[in-house]
């Protein structure tokens, strides 16, 4: 009767997990070659909250790319706090071989996965905005209007894969005449349920597992 009550409790808690809204605050910039990248994850009206921040990127050739990250996670008055490092390796010459002939079906199956995930996202909040200068105005003037075009571009995707929920985003992109530079700044607010994560993340491992068998 425990087993049955317990293995209950634990379908409800999942039950209760999956329908849980979650909010994503996506923020991206980058000043000439400094990039800071911070993600914050809210749930359960900021009773549980998860903060990743990334500072710039550094590269080492020899050893590939290192990504230092700061998570911070609270749960209810407690807070916990770590400093991680990632480093990214390089692909060896063998794994491409092996990889290549189930290289399309693997694609594949990454497509209908993020598709699946995108049309569960919803975007509650956009702003963009670039500022670029060069030595010459008119090459100045140039990069600003292709600045323009490229932000009509990743727009037209993203409100093709994503839900919407913006009536005007903030778009703006500042021409620097005086002095030379380039700062991009990004952010945005994403609406989900913890449960179309933990799905996501089981379609990617079944792809994943599925290519490797071939």
């Amino acid at each position: 009767m425990r087993i049955l009550a317990l293995f209950l409790a634990l379908l409800f808690w999942l039950a209760l997990s999956l329908a849980i809204k979650a909010q994503i605050d996506f923020r991206y910039r980058r000043k000439d070659e400094r990039d800071h990248l911070e993600i914050g994850l809210r749930a359960l009206h900021g009773l549980w909250q998860f903060n990743l921040q990334v500072p710039t990127i550094q590269f080492s050739w020899e050893k590939g790319p290192l990504i230092e990250m700061d998570p911070s996670v609270r749960s209810g008055q407690t807070r916990s706090k770590m400093k991680t490092q990632a480093r990214f390796r390089y692909v060896r010459h063998h794994f491409l071989l092996r990889l290549w002939p189930r290289l399309h079906r693997i694609m594949a199956g990454f497509r209908r996965a993020r598709a699946r995930f995108y049309r569960s996202v919803h975007c509650t909040a956009l702003e963009w905005r670039v500022a670029i200068g060069c030595r010459d105005p008119v090459h100045t003037a140039l990069a600003a209007g292709a600045f323009w075009s490229v932000l009509g571009v990743a727009l037209t995707r993203f409100y093709r894969q994503i839900q919407v929920r913006v009536k005007k985003p903030l778009l703006q992109v500042t021409p620097l005449f005086q002095t030379p530079g380039f700062s991009c700044d990004i952010h945005c607010i994403f609406q989900l349920r913890i449960g179309h994560i933990i799905f996501a993340g089981i379609s990617l491992l079944r792809t994943i597992r599925l290519g490797k068998r071939g």
